[in-house]
């Protein structure tokens, strides 16, 4: 089976603005993190347009590894000190990125989605992506990407960049064949992007 990456992103309550190593710490007591059977890697890290906003990243050796994992009596154990976590719902997103650590592990990490418009088709939007993920290659201050349909959502491609800075990738994409590229997917697709700045979560 292959390993896909969870994207959690979510409003965080204030406590856990203020110290948000405390809260995980205490998830982490609750979890047993460091014996969840198929996470292999997580990221904790906030959004740099809004900081209130939170990702959290969770790469599995596989999405059945995590759906089982939720029917475990250690994940009942992590929701009530989860709650003081959150102040929303969690949305969670699942692509099956290849490679992904290296971008995870960027100064800063580019979140995009490209949601097809009504009518667009797939076979129109992925050459595009392809041509935007050759075309980024040896791009100034970049750590590579990855772009994999969402699970569940067939007419959704989520990208992961990684970047030496916000401003490095707003530099890359402002002019030039990336630009044009983008442009072209707008056409066809609703775009949805933000950064952060994302740690390695160590049990």
């Amino acid at each position: 089976m292959a390993s896909v990456t969870q994207i959690m992103y979510f409003k965080t309550s204030s406590s856990y603005l203020q110290d948000p190593s405390r809260l995980i710490s205490e998830l982490a007591t609750k979890s047993a993190a460091d014996k969840i059977e198929g996470l292999s890697k997580g990221y904790l890290g906030f959004e740099t347009e809004d900081p209130t906003n939170a990702f959290w990243v969770f790469e599995w050796t596989s999405k059945s590894a995590h759906d089982t994992y939720h029917q475990t009596d250690t994940f009942k154990a992590t929701q009530a000190a989860a709650r003081q976590v959150f102040a929303s719902r969690p949305t969670h997103t699942f692509a099956e990125f290849s490679n992904a650590s290296q971008i995870f592990s960027a100064p800063a990490t580019e979140f995009v989605t490209f949601t097809l418009k009504e009518g667009a088709s797939m076979d129109a939007l992925q050459p595009l992506v392809e041509q935007l993920e050759a075309k980024l290659q040896g791009t100034p201050k970049f750590y590579g990407s990855s772009w994999a349909p969402v699970l569940d959502k067939p007419n959704v491609v989520h990208g992961v960049l990684g970047w030496e800075s916000v401003q490095a990738h707003w530099d890359a994409v402002s002019s030039g064949p990336l630009k044009e590229i983008i442009d072209e997917v707008k056409k066809i697709a609703d775009l949805w992007l933000v950064h952060a700045i994302l740690t390695q979560y160590k049990a």
